[in-house]
Formats: structure tokens, sequence, C-alpha cells
């Protein structure tokens, strides 16, 4: 299976590599008289992409239980989906040890040295260089869940909020004009110091230490029974965010539905 893996690798874009099927496996070979100065970038490109695809998420696993004592499956299988996350696109403003491009020089450096090579081989010498940065590049991915983790718990907490605690607000309307303006069901604006009262009269942890400025924190604060938001725009992560809090209390209307003169 490696071998045909390896196979189709370096045949998507050159023809100059024949699969030949053994009594016990496979062996790939360079065609005979082809002399292509892309032999070797072939090579490593399609050893890279088969220690990703067979190998590197089989030892981020070994780590997570072996290393950092992870035994819910469930969590394991979710950081390795964050894993695969980070390999499309790295978040921004995060360093990562670059376990990638190790493992490309590894590979690299094996393929120029050695006439014959196996490839159980190559992935222990591979793991054996790329260990402890690589012990490195999952405490990253272990922070990122943890973080993800906590902002579950704190959406949670948000919907608690709006879902059980009776502030006496019926109905709040927001309009998006491309700024986000909070409305009574009487048609006046609310104003910070209203939000300030709300939030004294009705404390809690998990909306104490918002900022003010946030276009969030008013609907948060007042916790109305219905909010119903009047927007045309249809991927806006901030009205999406309190969709998802508000859940079934939250309507969504277009712009021109708004009942009452913008201020």
């Amino acid at each position: 299976m490696e071998a045909r893996f390896f196979y189709n690798t370096v045949v998507r874009e050159y023809k100059c590599w024949l699969l030949q099927e053994q009594t016990d496996g496979f062996e790939v070979n360079l065609l005979e008289g082809d002399s292509s100065d892309d032999t070797y970038r072939d090579m490593i490109h399609a050893f890279v992409e088969l220690i990703r695809a067979r190998k590197w998420l089989g030892w981020i696993e070994g780590i997570l239980k072996y290393r950092y004592y992870y035994t819910d499956q469930q969590e394991i299988n979710r950081i390795l989906e964050i894993g695969r996350e980070f390999e499309d696109e790295c978040p921004r403003g995060i360093a990562l040890p670059p376990v990638l491009d190790r493992l490309r020089a590894t590979v690299e450096n094996e393929v120029e040295e050695r006439d014959n090579l196996a490839f159980d081989e190559l992935v222990v010498t591979c793991l054996q260089s790329l260990h402890e940065p690589l012990i490195e590049y999952t405490g990253y991915l272990i922070d990122e869940y943890k973080q993800e983790e906590s902002y579950q718990l704190l959406l949670d907490s948000w919907r608690c909020r709006v879902q059980y605690r009776d502030t006496g607000v019926r109905r709040l309307h927001l309009l998006d004009d491309g700024e986000l303006h909070y409305y009574h069901d009487e048609g006046n604006p609310i104003s910070p110091s209203e939000t300030e009262l709300y939030l004294k009269q009705y404390p809690d942890e998990s909306v104490n230490d918002l900022p003010k400025s946030w276009s969030v924190t008013a609907a948060l604060v007042h916790a109305p029974d219905e909010l119903v938001i009047y927007s045309d725009k249809k991927t806006d992560s901030t009205l999406e965010l309190l969709m998802n809090i508000f859940e079934e209390k939250a309507a969504w209307r277009a712009l021109a539905e708004f009942p009452f003169e913008m201020s």
C-alpha cells in the first residue's frame, strides 16, 4: 500500500517511474534511460506525502497518549482535527515549531545519502529527528484545544444567561446599518448607561468583564426574551455569534423590515 501511494504521488506530474509488483510487495523504479533532474525532488516529495498520510497523525496521537497522558478518544480526535486544520492554515500570531520543514530536510538527507532506502527505516529516522519538536508542536495543538474548550464553556454560560435570566426585557431590535445599534421595542435606542444599569441589577460572571463597546455586550446584558436582527449580511461573524447564543430566541429580518426610524 505504501509503495502504491508513493507511486501515485510521483507520477502525478512526471511519468518516469514504474511500479512493479513482487511476490512480497512492490518495487518502484526510475525508468531506464531517464535521468530527469527532478528525480530526487519527486522522491522527496513522495516520501514526505507518504509519511504525512500514513504516520503523521499516528505520531501525534502517540505523543498525546504517552507524553501528555490523554485517554479520552473524543478529545484526542478533536486535537488531531486541529492538527489537520493547522496543516491547512496556521492561525495568525502562532509561531509553530518548523516540524514539516524538519521532516522534509530529514527525508532529503536520507534520500541523497542512500542508494537503497527502506520505508520503515526512513520512518524511524524521521521520528527520531522530529520527536522533540513534534512534542512541542503537539503542545500547541493542545493549547488551541483548551482555548476552544474554554470558549465553548463561555458560549454555554452566555446561552444559559439569555435563556434563563429574567431581566424583564421582552424584545430588542438590532439594526445593522454598517454599525450595530440596539433599540427597545418602543423604538428608542439603548444607551450605554442603560446597559450599565442592567449589568448592576443582573450581575453575572460571564458578562461582568465584557468590554462595554463590544457590539455583543448589550444583547448579553439585557438578555431579552427575543432578539430581532435586521441585516442583509449573510456571513457576519458578530451576527452569527448572536444567532448562535440566542438560538430560538433570535430572529433574522431583512434590513428593509426595520420598523423604526433610524437614528
